[in-house]
């Protein structure tokens, strides 16, 4: 890009250059044609003078030769101007104007608008690679400085499993977010799972710390409370592990994230001998769903969200549900007693339940107006299995 820029930039040079030249042609032309008018009218004037019997012949001679050698002081002088000209008024010219418009040149490219113009022109035209985009992201967050470009550098890296430099993005997006915004806890909330990362999968002192801070401020945090069942679980306080990942799945809808904590639950019961008397399960009944689907069939699209929800016989409102968008439709989905509409009735108060999928678009305001595309009759709760719904348009 660089190179065209300087390729323009010579091609402005030589164009403004011939103008000047073919400008400065017109102009001596001009002055030669004005100057011999001039001249000729002079020696009219003179000749016409001594018509009249007002000058002699000696003064007419005289004055003649007095005009020649004025005009020849003249030609002298413009040959010798001509010759300066060109290395001296023309070069301070062209020199000028090259100096405005590389100069303008490289400043468009440290202020960096050709980066923006390129981004979004491979952005309209969907040549955007993976590199491309981390690369502009990276040059973003070094320009403006600013919190919301620093956070999206921390999750690019986060993606591609670069948890330390993760982390260094995290703690500029955290220098740059004022004290009292909304966002801070979920943005340290991110920070603490990175270093948690960056760490293989280790407790430090910098992580108890944050994750303690994040609760004091908010203590039915996921993230957070997930992080703190890990750190109690590595000093062998299972009772207070089970505790904090309990709540964890209380406050995270997330199907995975809650099949991975009742795991983790279960091995700190069985390594602490801990009772369901002791601490009672928080997940008593639930239900373990997959999505079946023909892709050449069906195809989904950004704005697509799935309604999975069991309704019981007699009911009006599902008695459990999740919202899943169809991106990530190929994981598995868990229903459980937590996820009630009701207060009074849930998965644990029935016997039988029918499965269901819906179809809407996020954009919707009223998401149970959508098409139902699945549909699984009389499933028990608590089953073993793993249901599979077969969706079809």
């Amino acid at each position: 890009m660089i190179i065209a820029y300087v390729l323009m930039a010579l091609l402005i040079i030589v164009s403004v250059g011939c103008l000047l030249r073919a400008l400065s042609k017109a102009s001596n032309n001009g002055q030669s044609e004005s100057q011999s008018k001039h001249e000729r009218a002079i020696k009219d004037s003179i000749i016409e003078e001594e018509q009249r019997g007002r000058l002699s012949q000696d003064e007419r001679e005289r004055l003649l030769l007095d005009l020649e050698y004025e005009n020849a002081l003249q030609t002298q002088h413009k040959i010798r101007f001509k010759a300066a000209k060109p290395k001296s008024l023309q070069l301070i010219w062209l020199t000028v104007l090259a100096f405005i418009v590389l100069g303008s040149t490289v400043m468009y490219q440290h202020l960096g608008y050709s980066k923006e113009v390129v981004f979004h022109q491979q952005l309209d035209a969907n040549r955007l690679t993976p590199e491309a985009v981390r690369d502009f992201i990276q040059y973003r967050s070094r320009r403006y400085d600013r919190a919301a470009d620093w956070y999206y550098e921390a999750t690019d890296f986060m993606s591609t499993e670069d948890y330390p430099l993760a982390v260094a993005a995290f703690e500029q997006a955290l220098k740059k977010l004022p004290a009292n915004d909304e966002g801070r806890i979920t943005l340290m909330a991110e920070y603490a799972q990175a270093i948690f990362y960056a760490q293989d999968n280790q407790t430090s002192p910098k992580l108890e710390g944050i994750v303690e801070d994040i609760l004091e401020q908010e203590p039915a945090q996921a993230t957070a409370l997930g992080l703190k069942g890990v750190i109690e679980f590595d000093q062998k306080n299972y009772l207070a592990a089970v505790l904090a990942w309990q709540e964890a799945i209380r406050y995270n809808s997330d199907s995975m994230e809650r099949l991975a904590l009742l795991s983790g639950i279960k091995t700190a019961r069985e390594l602490g001998s801990i009772s369901y008397q002791t601490a009672p399960a928080i997940i008593t009944d639930s239900l373990l769903v997959n999505l079946d689907w023909d892709s050449q069939a069906i195809q989904w699209h950004e704005q697509d969200v799935l309604l999975v929800y069991a309704l019981a016989e007699g009911e009006a409102m599902p008695i459990a549900i999740q919202r899943v968008m169809a991106s990530e439709a190929d994981k598995p989905i868990l229903l459980t007693n937590l996820d009630t509409l009701m207060p009074t009735v849930s998965l644990a108060n029935v016997e039988n339940v029918d499965l269901v999928v819906k179809l809407s678009n996020l954009n919707e305001k009223d998401l149970t107006k959508g098409q139902i595309i699945g549909i699984k009759s009389h499933v028990k709760p608590n089953s073993k299995q793993i249901f599979v719904i077969k969706l079809g348009l």
